[in-house]
């Protein structure tokens, strides 16, 4: 059985089916090395699948009613009641990508076909729940010349160290005197 906020959808040999994105990104380059960075894990997809007979053509009708609604000009999110959402811990959903009802003459139904991505996965929100990280200020190692010093200063953020050769410290000292 599959509701969507209290809707009951009536569908003959329904089939639910779960899939999961695990994000990652190779960092091997050119090399042969299996490693990955790790981007996160998307959103469940929740396959559905099932038949209308012909003489219920106010389920279907109902069905393409659901997948079409809007809330705020975004697609309307349902809380779902299916023993493959429970278990994959889905308690929102909203539909995606194509709704498909395909006529069976020889068995006078309608196939019906549709997805339901989950909304606000509990990553996105554990997520959500950290803010988001300050970045870290890098200071410059040595520097070796007096261009290189004075592109550095230039392009350094304020607050920023720049750690300098007897030399340089010699150069920033006449040049402080003479302005």
């Amino acid at each position: 059985m599959l509701t969507l906020s209290g809707t009951q959808l009536p569908l003959k040999s329904l089939r639910v089916s779960a899939r999961q994105q695990l994000a990652g990104q190779d960092m091997s380059g050119q090399t042969a090395a299996t490693d990955q960075a790790e981007t996160g894990d998307k959103a469940k997809v929740l396959s559905v699948s099932g038949t209308i007979p012909f003489e219920r053509q106010q389920h279907l009708s109902k069905l393409f009613e659901l997948a079409g609604a809007k809330d705020n000009n975004a697609r309307q999110v349902y809380r779902i009641s299916n023993q493959t959402a429970q278990a994959l811990k889905i308690r929102e959903v909203k539909f995606q990508g194509n709704i498909r009802a395909d006529e069976q003459e020889s068995l006078r139904q309608w196939a019906v076909s549709f997805e339901l991505v989950e909304h606000m996965s509990v990553p996105e929100r554990a997520e959500q729940r950290q803010g988001e990280k300050s970045a870290v200020q890098q200071k410059a190692q040595g520097v070796t010349t007096a261009a290189i010093e004075v592109i550095a200063s230039a392009e350094v953020p304020p607050g920023t160290e720049v750690e300098m050769s007897g030399f340089m410290r010699f150069l920033k000292y006449l040049d402080n005197q003479l302005a």
